[in-house]
């Protein structure tokens, strides 16, 4: 093979001169490209085929696209509702449950919870004004608290919120609230309205009463003395009194108890819960033929089998150590 640059001579197949280095020409003539192929070797190479990575990637954009269109969905509802638009409540989903009837265990480890005392269930009238329905957060409540009466839990619920939404400081709402969810066993809830009653009226007497019963049946001894003086400070009520002395006697004190439930008996005469809890704290301030007397005063009024059962029990005791 002969270089077209030096003439030098060089062996077949050469593809630089041996020379002077110059590139040299095919045996048929055609130069040689930089990546060594022939311009007669150069062929057009087949496409290559659909395969599992092209497919996955369509699959990525297309999760990308509807990721997309819901995102814009999203913002458009957000619009046009104002960001305002719920999906589900929690505690109104809760109200449908079944009612479970609480029946009072009458010893000093349940004292009595109060209901509202300033209105009767025959105060309570369905309210006919438009102007009063829409625009009054009492009328509200007036409602909620006649369904509750009725056993109407949903509807309750529902007239109670609507006074909040009305008024978001009607503290009675609240309390309201607060009693319903306690109906269902729902304690934590019902504190939470408590204390929101409470927030937006310090002196709401039934809310204090209430809510220092559930602190009271939770161990929170201290919180529920608290709240239970400020409720007896407010007036003479053997509800009250009858707490109070609960609250003491839990806390070991039976000389305060004592008085409190005194003054709750002078109030009520008639209550045998009240001689119940008075002869426990006779018995545990050594005095048993006051025991016995407040014992036999159970037995006299009580048509409760349980108190009337325990009555018994601790008479039998105590006449046996005299």
């Amino acid at each position: 093979m002969i270089c077209p640059a030096c003439q030098a001579e060089n062996p077949a197949g050469t593809k630089i001169c041996v020379k002077c280095g110059q590139e040299l020409p095919n045996e048929d003539g055609s130069p040689v490209n930089s990546s060594g192929e022939t311009s007669a070797e150069k062929t057009i190479k087949p496409k290559s085929k659909f395969g599992m990575k092209d497919m996955a990637r369509d699959v990525v954009d297309f999760c990308w696209l509807l990721l997309i269109i819901f995102l814009v969905f999203l913002g458009f509802l957000g619009e046009v509702t104002h960001w305002t638009f719920r999906f589900a409540e929690t505690e109104e989903a809760q109200i449908h449950v079944k009612p479970v009837m609480v029946k009072p265990i009458r010893h000093h480890h349940a004292a009595p919870v109060q209901e509202e005392t300033s209105k009767t269930t025959s105060e309570i009238t369905t309210v006919e004004n438009p102007q009063i329905q829409y625009g009054n957060p009492e009328s509200f409540y007036k409602n909620g608290k006649r369904q509750f009466d009725l056993h109407h839990y949903q509807s309750s619920f529902s007239n109670l919120r609507k006074a909040l939404e009305i008024d978001p400081t009607y503290a009675q709402a609240y309390f309201g609230l607060g009693y319903l969810y306690a109906r269902f066993n729902m304690n934590d809830a019902a504190v939470r309205m408590y204390e929101m009653a409470l927030r937006f009226d310090p002196n709401h007497v039934d809310s204090m009463n209430n809510l220092a019963m559930m602190y009271f049946h939770s161990g929170n001894y201290d919180d529920a003395l608290d709240l239970m003086q400020k409720v007896v400070a407010t007036g003479d009520n053997a509800d009250s009194e009858y707490n109070l002395g609960s609250i003491y006697l839990e806390k070991n004190q039976p000389d305060v108890a004592l008085q409190a439930f005194l003054k709750a008996v002078a109030l009520r005469p008639n209550d045998a819960s009240i001689f119940n809890n008075m002869a426990l704290t006779y018995e545990k301030l050594g005095k048993k033929q006051d025991a016995q007397d407040a014992w036999n005063k159970v037995l006299q009024y009580s048509d409760d089998a349980d108190l009337l059962q325990q009555a018994k029990t601790h008479l039998d005791f105590l006449q046996t150590q005299s």
